[in-house]
Order: structure tokens, then sequence, then C-alpha cells
């Protein structure tokens, strides 16, 4: 099946800049991704849609933060995803983290053969990792929701930064320890996603 390799307007720049490398991982991700398991079956249009696509817009998002951190960390990151996009489009270190040997191996061979520069990959524990971190953004696609993330960190780091997909319905209030901005965007012409923008207060 062809795809189209499109995005809304918020994501043009991304695409005329690094067109060329997001291709690239789009094919990883619909041939040795599908076949190691990493993600599930799809058709190509979707894994574009909702793998690079989405992605994007975490990069969109640490964009319009302007804030700087010593690393970017994707949590859960399973097939790289948002955390290798992230690293295409920016020039941040971003650590890819999961806790299964065989997503880590999938991983460094397509840093690899892809010559990705910005990016490696770290078999450890999540939760672990999460709560020794400081001055750091994380990124959550899948990992945990936003309220089980609040509940993981009872002693937040106020120099960290969360971004966690999320759904309409499961809108989350700020706090005391935290705030939370959520974030609407559309992957397509008409199919809207969201993300969660958690800092500490």
């Amino acid at each position: 099946m062809n795809y189209v390799p499109q995005t809304p307007k918020w994501g043009e720049e991304y695409i005329e800049s690094k067109i060329n490398e997001l291709k690239a991982y789009h094919r990883w991700l619909a041939s040795t991704g599908i076949k190691s398991g990493l993600i599930s079956p799809k058709n190509e249009q979707t894994i574009w849609d909702e793998f690079i696509v989405h992605s994007l817009y975490f990069a969109k998002i640490i964009e319009n933060l302007q804030e700087k951190k010593e690393k970017i960390v994707d949590l859960g990151t399973g097939a790289g995803i948002p955390g290798i996009p992230i690293s295409i489009v920016r020039n941040d270190n971003v650590i890819l983290v999961d806790n299964k040997k065989t997503r880590i191996f999938e991983l460094e061979r397509l840093i690899t053969t892809n010559s990705l520069k910005n990016v490696v990959a770290k078999e450890e524990n999540a939760i672990k990792l999460m709560k020794s971190y400081e001055n750091s953004l994380f990124t959550l696609r899948c990992y945990l929701s936003s309220s089980n993330l609040i509940k993981q960190l009872s002693k937040p780091k106020k120099s960290n930064i969360y971004l966690v997909s999320s759904s309409e319905k499961n809108t989350l209030k700020s706090n005391k320890l935290f705030h939370v901005k959520q974030e609407k965007f559309l992957i397509n012409k008409s199919e809207y996603r969201f993300i969660d923008v958690i800092t500490v207060r």
C-alpha cells in the first residue's frame, strides 16, 4: 500500500527539512518494527500518521516550551516512539528507555544503520530512572497515563517536565504539586490526538 507522508500545517517545517530521515524510520517501522513485534501490524498510512506525525507534535511542544533540558528521556519507548522522530528533527540528546533487551537490541541496530547521531537506547527500569533524573524532559506515549504518572511521583523534581499522550475524555486537573495543560492537535485532515504537558509547581 502506498502512503502519503503528510503533516498538518503545524508540522510542515519538520517534513520539509527531515523528510528523508523520517521516511527511513517509517520504512523500518513498517518492516522490522512489525516483524520483530515492536509494533502490531498496521497499514503504512496509519504508521505514518499515528507514529511519525504524532511523535512530531511532541517535538513541537518541546520547541514551544523553550526550556533547555540536559536530556530528553523517552520512557517505555518500544519501537522508539516518540523518541526517534524527536531526535531526527531536534538537536537535543534523546535517551530511549525500555526494560526489554530485545527492543533495545533492535533500536541499537536502527541507530547504527541509520547513523542517528544524538540518540542512545538503554535497558533500564523506567520508573527508577524517572525518579532519579533531574533537569530532564520525559516523553510517555503508551507507558503510563498521566494519572498513573502522578501517582508514581510523590516527590517530583521541580526541574523536570513530562509530556504524556492522553485522550479528550481523560482530562487531568492540576493539583498542588503539578500543573497540567492538555494540547489538542491534528495528525491528519480529520483526526485529533492529545498530549498532556505536566510541569511541577
